[in-house]
């Protein structure tokens, strides 16, 4: 694609150049300026290339992601920008079967088994960290080399309630 830039300006010009239907990746894109730069002082035409930007204009899939989008008319907000807020709790992970992440508290003895649940407890995240298969250690390591009786006296720690500066307690 031929482009041709001509004027006069006392600071830096940038151009942006749209190239459609690039080849398959590697592929080259070469800059040619065709008069010489100039070797005085009283003219400064040195070309550089700055950068380049690709954008992928493709229908996007984000297996496992939770995404959400907005399209709203500006009118209705005034031309005011839209603030849209999201309390997000996280991923369900597994959990001990007698433990309630609600309430952060433990009932009976515990069996051994596991129930998905959210928790934010360090102790079951790190559980599910180091077990799960796709973005864990899942592949590597077995449940087996995981001590869930440890993490389960950490949990039990990380539950307990500590003043939380106001007045009140928070686990």
């Amino acid at each position: 694609k031929d482009v041709t830039i001509n004027g006069k300006t006392t600071s830096q010009f940038l151009a942006s150049v749209i190239l459609d239907n690039l080849p398959p990746r590697p592929f080259n894109i070469r800059m040619v300026r065709e008069t010489a730069d100039s070797t005085t002082d009283q003219l400064q035409n040195k070309t550089l290339w700055s950068s380049y930007t690709e954008i992928i204009d493709v229908k996007q899939c984000y297996p496992n992601t939770a995404i959400v989008g907005l399209q709203v008319d500006a009118e209705q907000f005034g031309g005011q920008q839209m603030t849209v807020n999201y309390h997000i709790r996280g991923r369900i992970i597994q959990v001990p079967s007698n433990y309630d992440p609600e309430k952060r508290t433990y009932s009976g003895i515990w069996d051994g088994s596991l129930k998905p649940a959210y928790s934010n407890n360090p102790a079951w995240c790190l559980w599910d960290m180091l077990t799960h298969p796709r973005y864990g250690m899942g592949k590597r390591l077995g449940a087996a080399d995981v001590d869930k009786w440890a993490l389960y006296a950490i949990g039990q720690y990380c539950d307990q309630t500590v003043p939380d500066g106001f007045g009140g307690t928070e686990p």
